[in-house]
């Protein structure tokens, strides 16, 4: 939250991306991209961006293993593999 407020003082400041990113110790293109996606120079404002963060990487997601019927097989294949050679030995 902090680099979103420091982000959102530069702007209000008429700072560049470049001098924004400079002052946080990130990328350029880093800053510009957070501004980008949460309102723009004019719209951009830290806790709104803060909260859309967070509802981008809601949790929990379904995993791999439950949305994927071939890599569920494959890994499969490999436990079991796995399953007889502990039983049946090398």
């Amino acid at each position: 939250m902090a680099v979103r407020e420091e982000i959102s003082r530069g702007l209000a400041g008429g700072l560049s991306s470049r001098q924004i990113a400079a002052a946080i110790a990130r990328s350029h293109t880093t800053v510009s991209r957070e501004v980008a996606r949460n309102g723009g120079r004019d719209g951009y404002h830290a806790a709104v961006a803060e909260v859309a963060c967070w509802e981008r990487a809601r949790r929990p997601k379904a995993a791999k293993l439950v949305t994927n019927a071939a890599l569920r097989a494959s890994v499969g294949g490999i436990f079991l593999a796995v399953d007889v050679i502990r039983h049946w030995g090398s």
